[in-house]
């Protein structure tokens, strides 16, 4: 139950910080979408799939998110590897799916914004 409510809890959060979505750019909307789908992934796949499952999940999360916003082939593939990377990374410092969840938003996000800066 209590990662069910850290997962919960950081699933909402990512949406609250996103609710202003129609006045982003095209670019901002990218890359919350890479952010939001890592940590939906990130959490989910490692309450299924453990370890493996994280970083699975949030790198399929990020690469769903942000080709669903329009990005292109370079950007979405940044942020499914950084959704990857920092859901295993943040399930082993921050640990569970909580943990799994932010690290996947974080390395999405990041993966995304690298290449938007490059556009």
């Amino acid at each position: 139950m209590k990662t069910t409510m850290s997962l919960m809890t950081a699933t909402f959060m990512s949406l609250a910080m996103l609710s202003g979505c129609q006045n982003m750019s095209a670019a901002d909307q990218r890359i919350g979408a890479a952010a939001v789908g890592g940590a939906v992934g990130g959490g989910v796949g490692n309450h299924v799939g453990g370890g493996v499952g994280a970083g699975l999940g949030a790198a399929a999360g990020a690469g769903v998110g942000a080709n669903a916003k329009g990005s292109s082939n370079r950007t979405t593939t940044s942020s499914a590897i950084g959704a990857g990377i920092g859901s295993v990374l943040g399930k082993s410092i921050l640990g569970g799916d909580s943990g799994a969840a932010i690290g996947g938003a974080i390395g999405g996000g990041a993966g995304a914004a690298i290449q938007e800066k490059k556009r």
